[in-house]
């Protein structure tokens, strides 16, 4: 027969021993209730064996058999991926933002810069011999050009910021690997590489809590092992980490593109595997590549290609003109055609490269040099324009930027336009020299009275790059020849290249739209990915809101309850210390009656 005080002292113990264990887990919980990660933990208790007593089977007390954690795999890879998503737009939000304040700010804009400079020149063709009016078209240049280059320095720092952060996040995903390595090593040291086995609760939240940071900087995925280990993948299934080895990422500068980093696996040979873009395209890490080969490199191609045809433009029509001492005019702005296919760094180089205001070509380098015909009609201004070729050819991607050698008014030794004979009157012309041909048609200009222009017979006709005005409407038969300006002779009044510059303004020449137009399309072309950027931002915050709630809400400290746990662990301990302390009295009471 057993004694009934040790039964009941053992019972009592046993008891005992299980309120302070889970007191010391409420005690852990609530202590943790703002740890990153921390998934509320438990402890499962069992009934011990009983023994048969003759009359029935009476119980022998309770063990506690393990420490278990809240955990739902699913709520935990739906919060792993929003936070993928989250950090994606985040980042990309933020990047956005950076350019579209910058070339949407008024002050910023060198949309002011290109109107103040054709206003200079519209002030100009009113006395185009005024050197001081001269000096502001070039001093309006400057400001242009300062402008621009302005710009392109920001966005180059933004590129410059964008792959430091795209070097820290590789760095920040390695450390991040390393420590999921570590903590696979010490889980399976602790646990046998057995996975059904009692559990280091802690270190299981801490390496999924370096998953979760991981999938900040990039989307990765997770495959656990046999042995309990995590295999963590990223891309399309390229393996970061394998038990406790980790494949380290590292950067290298782009061959093609020296200030940009490319980011790969290391071998071990110290080359790297590069890996596209689109295998790293979530994460932070993936917002910065996406924002740096994409939003940025298009805006900063944009912005040069904007400097390349705006140069390309006035350089080939001042060259057309004649300048303030009657010499043929040379280039206005830097010559930055060898950036036509890479207009990315185009703009930083765009600066005006003509000092001397007499350089500017305001007058045309043709002139009228006589006719027949007595309907006392007669030439009063021809020039020499953008011929519709240019026009088509630096509309291109990339522009094609035509020589001035190829006009026809370069070489040119002489050119006549007959009226026909028959009414109503037509005109016809030819030109004679290096780059002749004929006859063309003419036609009205709409832009001045009695302008006409020479087109192709082709269909449709194309714009030959010569116009004239007439007194009045030519007579039957009548002819006009024209021939090159005489060198050295000054025409201060002369204001026809000078007009044809200034129409620039309003001309196609960019992207087949005007500069300040094709800039605005630029800035709302920006806005529009930043507003969208900022509704995806917005709907992966609440995702990952919500994500988080729910996985809170599954796994999470609750205070309320932990502190109802702990009245009820410490209602439990305090009776089964009662029962320790009657069986302690039963006992001493059967000693001193069989003593």
């Amino acid at each position: 027969m057993s004694v009934v005080g040790a039964d009941i002292f053992g019972i009592g113990l046993s008891g005992l021993n299980v309120a302070q264990n889970a007191l010391s887990v409420t005690s852990n919980n609530i202590a943790n209730s703002n740890t990153p990660g921390y998934n509320t933990q438990y402890v499962t208790q069992a009934d011990r064996q009983p023994q048969n007593a003759g009359f029935g089977f009476l119980g022998q007390g309770v063990d506690a058999t393990n420490v278990l954690r809240s955990y739902n795999q699913f709520l935990v890879g739906q919060l792993q991926t929003a936070q993928t998503n989250s950090s994606y737009y985040t980042t990309q939000f933020q990047q956005l933002s950076q350019i579209n304040s910058m070339i949407a700010s008024s002050t910023q804009s060198p949309s002011p810069a290109i109107q103040d400079f054709f206003s200079a020149m519209q002030t100009l063709t009113q006395q185009p011999g005024s050197l001081p009016s001269r000096q502001n078209v070039l001093s309006m240049g400057q400001a242009l050009a300062s402008k621009i280059t302005s710009m392109n320095s920001q966005l180059v720092q933004l590129q410059q910021g964008a792959n430091g952060q795209i070097a820290n996040s590789v760095k920040s995903i390695n450390a991040l690997a390393s420590q999921i390595a570590t903590l696979n090593q010490q889980i399976g040291a602790l646990t046998g590489g057995n996975p059904n086995t009692q559990q280091p609760n802690g270190l299981l939240d801490q390496r999924d809590q370096a998953v979760l940071q991981l999938n900040q900087l990039v989307g990765a995925s997770v495959s656990k092992q046999s042995d309990g280990s995590y295999t963590v993948y990223i891309g399309s299934g390229q393996t970061l980490v394998t038990g406790n080895t980790v494949n380290q990422l590292a950067t290298q500068s782009d061959p093609n593109n020296p200030a940009n980093l490319q980011v790969g696996f290391t071998n071990p040979n110290n080359t790297l595997t590069i890996l596209p873009d689109t295998l790293l395209g979530s994460g932070q890490l993936g917002a910065l590549l996406n924002f740096r080969d994409n939003a940025l490199v298009q805006t900063q191609n944009q912005l040069g290609t904007l400097a390349i045809n705006f140069s390309a433009a006035m350089n080939y029509q001042n060259q057309l003109g004649m300048d303030y001492n009657g010499q043929p005019g040379g280039p206005i702005f830097q010559d930055l055609s060898s950036y036509a296919s890479n207009p990315q760094y185009a703009a930083g180089q765009f600066a005006v490269v003509m000092s001397d205001p007499t350089k500017l070509a305001t007058a045309s380098n043709l002139v009228p040099t006589g006719g027949t015909g007595g309907s006392g009609v007669t030439m009063s201004g021809v020039w020499s324009s953008l011929p519709g070729t240019f026009q088509t050819d630096i509309n291109k991607t990339p522009p094609v930027l035509d020589s001035v050698a190829q006009h026809p008014s370069t070489g040119l030794t002489g050119m006549t336009i007959t009226a026909s004979a028959t009414t109503p009157v037509t005109m016809t012309a030819t030109i004679a020299g290096t780059n002749g041909g004929g006859p063309y048609n003419v036609v009205v200009d709409p832009s001045l009275p009695n302008s006409y222009k020479l087109q192709t017979t082709a269909t449709p006709p194309v714009d030959v790059g010569i116009g004239f005005q007439l007194s009045g409407a030519p007579g039957a038969s009548q002819t006009f020849t024209v021939g090159p300006a005489p060198v050295g002779t000054k025409s201060l009044g002369d204001g026809n290249n000078l007009r044809q510059l200034t129409a620039q303004q309003n001309i196609a020449l960019v992207n087949n739209q005007s500069y300040q137009t094709y800039y605005s399309t630029t800035v709302a072309s920006v806005g529009n990915q930043t507003n969208t950027s900022s509704l995806q931002n917005t709907a992966a915050a609440s995702s990952l809101q919500q994500a988080t709630t729910a996985n809170s809400n599954a796994s999470g400290v609750n205070l309320d309850l932990e502190a109802a746990n702990l009245i009820k662990y410490q209602q439990s301990y305090q009776a089964c210390s009662k029962v320790i302390q009657i069986a302690q009295s039963t006992f001493s009471n059967i000693l001193n009656i069989m003593s």
